[in-house]
């Protein structure tokens, strides 16, 4: 059985969050913790736990090296941040030290669901709307405006230039560390950038996106807005 915890300072988001996985995820085992010693005694308990949802805020610590205390306790549980915002940057030094995403608790049910399936599935959790050029609480509260401004930068398919650049050298066949060093950016930045590509692609895997680049290059260099 998939053992979930939600590890949480506030009651009410732990029975709220609770609620919703165990809707959707109807043979899931959900469990939670109010602070950092419950967090700890869940993870060494005999029975493995599979994903931990977890407020840096309940640890007493914002540093993402926390998540080797976590490891020491549970290596083969994923670990994924739970916060209200987060910039770009933030998100990338929690993924950089071994957390495996972020759920923002301003994302919808659906969103936070797919973000869990994500996880337990082994890809990174990371807000469709997290950008560079702002913070989770700016992407979502974008949503509220009726007509948003489509920008140039962007084509049909909603790719940036950047993922555009990145849905090329997946289509080569390029891992994270070589799309990394083609474009001059960090390993982690570039993971990031292949799993919003895949999302945006709507495809399940690295294989299947690369086939899907494959027809998508040839209509994106041509549009003469790119």
């Amino acid at each position: 059985m998939t053992r979930i915890l939600v590890a949480d300072e506030h009651a009410l988001y732990r029975t709220g969050l609770r609620t919703i996985l165990q809707a959707a995820l109807p043979q899931a085992e959900i469990l939670e913790a109010a602070d950092f010693d419950g967090l700890m005694r869940n993870l060494m308990e005999d029975q493995p736990i599979q994903l931990v949802l977890v407020s840096l805020s309940l640890t007493g610590s914002s540093d993402p090296q926390i998540i080797w205390d976590f490891k020491r306790a549970s290596t083969t549980t994923r670990y994924v941040v739970i916060s209200s915002n987060a910039t770009f940057d933030q998100v990338l030094h929690y993924v950089a030290e071994g957390f495996h995403g972020f759920i923002s608790k301003l994302q919808r049910d659906d969103e936070i669901i797919e973000a869990v399936k994500e996880a337990l599935a082994g890809r990174l959790a990371i807000p469709r709307g997290l950008t560079p050029f702002g913070s989770a609480a700016d992407s979502y509260r974008s949503r509220e405006t009726p007509q948003r401004r489509i920008s140039s930068q962007q084509d049909p398919f909603g790719l940036t230039r950047r993922q555009k650049d990145v849905l090329s050298l997946l289509a080569d066949g390029l891992s994270n560390r070589e799309i990394a060093q083609a474009l001059h950016i960090a390993e982690p930045t570039a993971k990031i950038h292949v799993s919003a590509l895949m999302r945006s692609l709507n495809v399940r895997n690295r294989t299947e996106a690369a086939v899907l680049a494959k027809d998508l290059i040839r209509i994106l260099k041509v549009d003469p807005t790119t």
